[in-house]
């Protein structure tokens, strides 16, 4: 009988250890609970980094000469359907003048991540 107990002892203690280990997790959404909540969730990921200012080719019937524009360097979408934030950046430095157009400086870095609940970071 003692070792019966102690066999179910040493079987059950690793699961019970599992399942605290598990409630610290952060969870997921599965969706948003508005489009409220999703647009925060975004922008909180865009303004993380700060901008950028690089150049605007010259549009011809408008403007004979480049202009300059300050911009995000992080963008990002929020799927609605699966509480997922789409982000984009650009391959820049905060607070730098690029003497490039926006179009040149492309964005290699392309994430997905889900939506975490209050507390949870997606800090990447």
């Amino acid at each position: 009988m003692l070792r019966f107990g102690f066999v179910l002892l040493i079987t059950a203690l690793p699961l019970l250890g599992m399942e605290a280990m598990s409630t610290r997790r952060e969870t997921t959404k599965q969706v948003f609970d508005s489009a409220t909540e999703a647009l925060e969730a975004c922008q909180s990921w865009r303004h993380r980094e700060g901008q950028f200012s690089a150049l605007i080719p010259a549009a011809e019937p408008v403007s004979d000469q480049a202009r300059l524009v300050h911009t995000d360097i992080r963008s990002c979408e929020a799927d609605l359907d699966r509480a997922l934030i789409l982000g984009r950046r650009y391959s820049v430095v905060a607070n730098v003048h690029y003497n490039k157009t926006l179009r040149s400086l492309h964005r290699p870095i392309n994430r997905t991540f889900p939506y975490l609940l209050t507390g949870g970071k997606t800090d990447d």
